[in-house]
């Protein structure tokens, strides 16, 4: 079963939730503020749920705590604003979703962020119609090899370790760019996404508008 926490200060929220995981064959526990959650997380845990919106403190402050435990984190806010997601996907959190939401999506993106790619002993990775070698850093799309780039490589090995997670433009600047010995804007990371695309299928990388890319 999967060990959840949810940290939700509404009473009301947080029960319709608890009583829809636990159908769903979920391990629940509650925590109402900040500092409930801070005594709770030494538990193992495998996803939370956290509002943002706490009564004793920024919940924004939970997240570097909750990574460090190894916990994949999805924040809940009320707040629709481009650059209050951003933010709390620069700190770390895995996903996201805006207040009111459906319990069914929710299950899908618990399930998403959990969702991790078993490696064989020859160090193959295939997701859809991507296979990696990983041994020789080779490509394959619906079984022929393409050539990319090694920051296309790169770039790619990393949405398909992370399946469903948001990166946001940010992030990928920092990942891919902060040490690079050349100047790079935000039309360096466009190209690439692009390239990418073209050499696989449009369809492998999606733009979350306004935020950033996602693998679906």
């Amino acid at each position: 079963m999967k060990n959840t926490l949810i940290i939700e200060d509404n009473k009301e929220i947080e029960m319709q939730i608890k009583k829809f995981l636990l159908k769903n064959q979920y391990e629940v526990d509650l925590a109402n503020s900040y500092f409930d959650a801070l005594n709770k997380i030494d538990i193992k845990y495998d996803a939370c749920l956290l509002d943002i919106n706490l009564p004793d403190r920024d919940g924004h402050h939970l997240i570097d705590e909750l990574k460090n435990k190894d916990i994949r984190i999805i924040i809940t806010t009320v707040k629709s604003d481009e650059n209050f997601i951003i933010d709390s996907l620069d700190k770390g959190a895995d996903d996201y979703l805006i207040k009111p939401f459906s319990l069914a999506i929710l299950r899908a993106r618990i399930d998403a962020v959990l969702r991790t790619i078993p490696l064989s002993q020859d160090k193959i990775i295939t997701y859809k119609d991507i296979k990696i070698d990983l041994n020789q850093s080779k490509v394959y799309f619906k079984s022929k090899l393409i050539e990319l780039t090694p920051l296309e490589y790169e770039m790619l090995l990393l949405f398909i370790k992370n399946p469903h997670r948001v990166f946001t433009r940010g992030q990928l600047l920092e990942m891919f760019w902060e040490d690079r010995d050349r100047f790079v804007n935000d039309n360096t990371l466009t190209s690439t996404i692009k390239r990418i695309r073209e050499k696989l299928d449009r369809e492998v990388i999606t733009t979350v508008r306004g935020i950033g890319y996602r693998m679906d």
